[in-house]
């Protein structure tokens, strides 16, 4: 079901596809809520009660100069600072930035006490291999997450293992950048791997959660929230993402 209203598309979308992940079938019986807001977040979050939303999900503009097609990404930083503070500001949150500007900008903004922090590593040929994921004013569960031992030579280790147990996710996720995807399918500059947005909801949140993304551009957070059963409020300024978003969300666990 699709309801229209001035800005936004409203989805109820079944959430009934058996996804394969971490080697485990998560069937999820339930109704996952879309909402999606074109507009300047720093206005349409004002009309987003706090208590509704029980994790905010982002990756911000990095103020690097990234070509993104309808926003200027070179502030001033204290215009910079502002931005981010007037988004993060009061709400639990889960933001993938730079490690330079994570230590600089982020812990500096009194937004909550640290809960984790995450290396993310990818191989690639750019400047910076490496970014960081922090938490909020909360704290994931990584034994939601398990992934392989590293040492499955090890006789305890290969006991477990016989047993079907895994270890708990380590703080550092190596996931690589999307690569090789076409303009004309997504022009967002960075999108984020998908891989990377399944963790963050599965070790902090349940089913029935609701996330927001304030910065949704192509709307990666928005497919995570609808394969997972997490409800999913997403902002983005800019009509062309916004429209990739949509379409990507909408075809969200098509032919499963």
């Amino acid at each position: 079901m699709r309801v229209e209203c001035d800005r936004c598309l409203v989805y109820a979308a079944p959430i009934g596809c058996g996804l394969k992940l971490y080697q485990d079938l998560i069937t999820v019986n339930m109704k996952s809520k879309i909402k999606l807001i074109l507009g300047d977040c720093l206005e349409e979050i004002k009309n987003i009660p706090e208590e509704s939303v029980d994790l905010l999900v982002s990756d911000p503009p990095y103020n690097q100069g990234y070509h993104y097609s309808g926003y200027h990404d070179v502030l001033d930083e204290q215009d910079y600072r502002e931005l981010l503070y007037r988004v993060l500001e009061g709400k639990r949150s889960c933001i993938i930035h730079y490690p330079e500007q994570t230590i600089e900008i982020l812990a500096k903004l009194n937004i909550g006490k640290l809960g984790e922090v995450v290396s993310w590593v990818y191989p690639s040929n750019t400047a910076k291999q490496s970014r960081l994921i922090t938490w909020w004013g909360c704290k994931p569960d990584f034994r939601k997450i398990g992934q392989e031992y590293r040492n499955p030579a090890d006789k305890r280790i290969a006991k477990r293992i016989a047993e079907g147990k895994k270890a708990r996710a380590y703080d550092w996720w190596l996931v690589n950048q999307v690569k090789n995807v076409g303009k004309k399918d997504n022009p967002h500059p960075c999108p984020m791997p998908i891989e990377i947005i399944r963790r963050i909801l599965l070790s902090t949140t349940e089913i029935g959660d609701t996330i927001l993304d304030p910065f949704m551009g192509s709307g990666t957070t928005g497919v995570a929230c609808k394969e997972l059963g997490r409800n999913f409020i997403g902002i983005e300024i800019d009509k062309n993402y916004f429209e990739v978003a949509k379409r990507r969300i909408e075809s969200a666990c098509a032919g499963w």
